[in-house]
């Protein structure tokens, strides 16, 4: 899933694994052990549960696409 943050930037979260993009999950579910998830996965599982997600249909080269961007703003 991907999920607006409330700055603006634009998070890829793995429900399937429970894993986020943004700097908390990083930090304070990652590192310190402090919390169970980001405001960003919880959102995700908000709005699954209550069929609020918009799902789109993406081929491998737009997937990649989306994968490596999300490289390049961490690198």
């Amino acid at each position: 899933f991907q999920v607006l943050g409330s700055s603006g930037k634009l998070y890829t979260c793995y429900s399937s694994c429970h894993f986020c993009t943004c700097p908390a999950f990083g930090f304070a579910v990652l590192q310190k052990s402090e919390s169970l998830l980001c405001k960003h996965i919880l959102a995700v599982y908000l709005s699954q549960a209550m069929g609020a997600c918009q799902e789109l249909t993406v081929s491998e080269e737009q997937l990649t696409s989306i994968l490596l961007a999300g490289e390049e703003e961490e690198g």
